[in-house]
C-alpha cells in the first residue's frame, strides 16, 4: 500500500473548506491533517504537528495572513512542503507574486474542482518521484 500524502489547507471560505475536507478524506490518495481559516492559523499548526505535511494548498485572499505571505513562510520555515495556491483571483499579479512567494502552481477555483485539484497535486508528487 502507497503512503498517503499528507495534506493540510488554509481556506476562509465555509463552502470551499468543507468541499476541501469532504473529497480529501473521501480520497486514499491523500490523509487531511491541518485545516485553517488563515495563514498564521496555519503556520501555528505546522509548528505544533506531529507529522509532517507534504503539501499546503492557500487561498491567496485571507487575513491575518494571505496566500503570499504565508507560502513564503512555509518556504522559510518548512521548505519540504509543496505550496499550491487554490484562489478566484487571475490576476496576473497575484499569480506572479503566488509564484514568487514559493507556490508551485496556482488553480482558479472557478475552473478547477477541488476533485481535480487532488488529482493534479497528486500528479504533481508523484513527478517529484
Amino acid at each position: 500500500m502507497k503512503k498517503k500524502i499528507i495534506i493540510g489547507y488554509a481556506e476562509d471560505s465555509t463552502i470551499t473548506q468543507l468541499l476541501l475536507k469532504t473529497l480529501i478524506k473521501q480520497d486514499n490518495r491523500f490523509e487531511l491533517l491541518i485545516e485553517a481559516e488563515h495563514g498564521h492559523m496555519l503556520l501555528e499548526k505546522l509548528a505544533i504537528a506531529e507529522q509532517q505535511v507534504a503539501v499546503c494548498i492557500l487561498d491567496l485572499y485571507m487575513q491575518p495572513g494571505n496566500g503570499i505571505e504565508t507560502a513564503s513562510s512555509i518556504r522559510e520555515r518548512f521548505p519540504d512542503i509543496v505550496t499550491i495556491g487554490y484562489s478566484t483571483s487571475t490576476e496576473e499579479q497575484d499569480i506572479s507574486d503566488m509564484k514568487a512567494a514559493g507556490v508551485v502552481a496556482v488553480f482558479d477555483k472557478n475552473k478547477v474542482s477541488v476533485g481535480e485539484l487532488l488529482n493534479h497535486i497528486h500528479d504533481y508528487l508523484s513527478d517529484l518521484g
